[in-house]
């Protein structure tokens, strides 16, 4: 049976197809591995055809069907709204990873997405990511400890907001990548993720 590791955020522009993406491509290499987009705007099954290594796959008639896919892991990408979906992905996931940026907006947003990992109790099971974060910037520190108070356990490793994650679409990975930051920060987040699924 697959480990389901969800993306979530009702806000757009938080960064979950990329990091879905980047994920997927760091798991490839050792399990056999699935990327689900339920997302309308399908960002996933667009760039489908430049992907290498794993499966893009569409979104299933009833959620509970992931389990029964011959996957070892299988990263969902999910719209930028609160939904029943959403519901069903907190009930059968292995994992939800919450991405965040670190601004005011994405603070006070966040709050109906916690909300409804809290009402399946899924607290435990939870991980909030800063990504696409700035350089230089004393507001992440003060963002990351009110997000703190919400609850939900926050991943050590942040994400900062570096070309080469956006070109990893077009390069089909990091691994191309001369970035060695972004290809560390990468590390570090899958090294996280494998923590909290093997836990």
């Amino acid at each position: 049976m697959p480990k389901i590791i969800t993306l979530a955020h009702q806000k757009g522009g938080v960064g979950k197809s990329t990091l879905a993406f980047n994920l997927a491509h760091k798991f490839k290499a050792h399990v056999k591995t699935a990327v689900v987009d339920v997302d309308p705007q399908g960002t996933m099954i667009q760039i489908s055809p430049m992907v290498e290594g794993y499966d893009v796959l569409t979104k299933p008639k009833n959620i509970k069907d992931l389990l029964k896919l011959d996957y070892d892991v299988i990263f969902v990408d999910t719209p930028p709204y609160l939904s029943n979906l959403l519901t069903d992905l907190i009930e059968y996931s292995s994992l939800i990873i919450v991405p965040t940026k670190a601004g005011i907006a994405d603070l006070m947003a966040i709050r109906s997405t916690i909300d409804m990992l809290k009402e399946g109790n899924a607290e435990n099971k939870s991980l909030i990511v800063f990504n696409m974060v700035k350089p230089n910037t004393t507001i992440t520190d003060e963002i990351k400890k009110m997000t703190s108070e919400y609850g939900i356990e926050i991943c050590e490793t942040m994400i900062s907001d570096l070309v080469a994650f956006t070109r990893s679409f077009v390069n089909n990975g990091l691994e191309k990548s001369s970035n060695k930051n972004a290809q560390n920060q990468l590390d570090e987040l899958t090294q996280e993720v494998l923590i909290k699924i093997n836990n």
